[in-house]
């Protein structure tokens, strides 16, 4: 049976369990560009989609509203991915990738097919 929040998904997502460095943002005064502030917070990864990623912040670091990213896939590619918060509760928290180019989107796309066994 699929749960309703597998059912509400549009991507199908994998396991990620390798560490994300995140940046807090905020918009520059002009709102068209993103500035990134502060000291940047290492997590550890939940899982991935196309749509976004799932991660493990602990409870004493609290996520802004939009985050930049970086984390690899593959051992030999970076992937720096602009993101919105869309829900934080008990250490964990959901981001959808809000600025996300072709060819990123395809890694993350074989990724997910790779290790789901799509």
């Amino acid at each position: 049976m699929v749960s309703k929040q597998e059912d509400r998904r549009k991507f199908p997502r994998a396991p990620f369990v390798d560490l994300v460095t995140i940046h807090k943002v905020v918009e520059s005064s002009s709102g068209n560009v993103f500035e990134v502030q502060g000291k940047p917070i290492i997590a550890k990864g939940g899982d991935v989609s196309e749509g976004g990623i799932r991660i493990e912040i602990g409870t004493d670091n609290s996520p802004t509203k939009i985050l930049k990213l970086n984390f690899k896939l593959q051992k030999d590619s970076s992937i720096d991915v602009y993101t919105k918060l869309v829900w934080n509760a008990q250490g964990e928290c959901g981001l959808q990738f809000i600025v996300l180019d072709d060819e990123i989107r395809e890694q993350i796309k074989a990724y997910v097919q790779k290790k789901a066994g799509i």
